[in-house]
């Protein structure tokens, strides 16, 4: 499968990144700084620029068969609005269907049950993380439902990196600010949802059982 991928220099990217790589697929990446990705570079097609640039962003959509974005962390959270909305853009240009996103679970989409941990979140996103955060999230989960494109927004806690995988959950969850997950399980579930038509326009959440 062709895989256009954004986002793949961050945390969660680059897990995504490599599990990519490893089941086979091939990937094109918009990259803003290709000497972050080391030796995968090399194994990777890559279009410099950032998720702003419309033109970068359909450059790297054409000929693809599937989406997988890591944007929106606190470095660029203004790719939350701005950059989903390029990429559904070239998407629809582009007759590209299928995307799989990651994003924190503070993230709301409609249908989410009351989440005592979720509103703890937004007051600590807005004063001791990102305020950029907390006014481009918003964004996503309404371009995405406005785009008619088969999206699926995989939603984690605070993200562990240097460890093995561990046991997890998924689904709709009750999780609080110190729920973790590690990033190679992120990764493997964002991969899995390509496939898996039962996660379209649903947001899941995953976590550490």
């Amino acid at each position: 499968m062709k895989i256009a991928m954004f986002g793949v220099t961050g945390t969660i990217g680059s897990a995504l990144l490599q599990q990519t790589l490893a089941a086979g697929h091939e990937v094109h990446a918009l990259v803003r700084a290709p000497e972050k990705l080391g030796p995968m570079a090399s194994r990777i097609l890559i279009t410099t620029g950032d998720a702003g640039d419309e033109k970068a962003v359909s450059t790297t959509i054409s000929g693809a068969d599937a989406v997988l974005s890591a944007l929106g962390g606190v470095r660029g959270p203004e790719s939350l609005s701005r950059g989903t909305e390029a990429i559904i853009a070239a998407m629809t240009e582009h007759g590209v269907r299928r995307l799989v996103a990651a994003q924190g679970f503070h993230l709301r989409f409609p249908g989410d049950p009351g989440n005592l941990g979720q509103k703890v979140m937004q007051p600590i996103l807005r004063f001791a993380i990102s305020r950029g955060i907390s006014e481009h999230a918003p964004a996503m989960p309404a371009l995405l439902q406005r785009s008619g494109l088969d999206w699926t927004v995989v939603r984690f806690p605070r993200v562990l990196t240097g460890r093995p995988p561990g046991a997890h959950r998924t689904g709709i969850l009750r999780l609080a600010p110190w729920s973790t997950v590690h990033d190679i399980d992120v990764a493997t579930f964002m991969l899995a949802c390509v496939s898996d038509a039962a996660t379209i326009r649903q947001a899941p959440m995953i976590a550490r059982s």
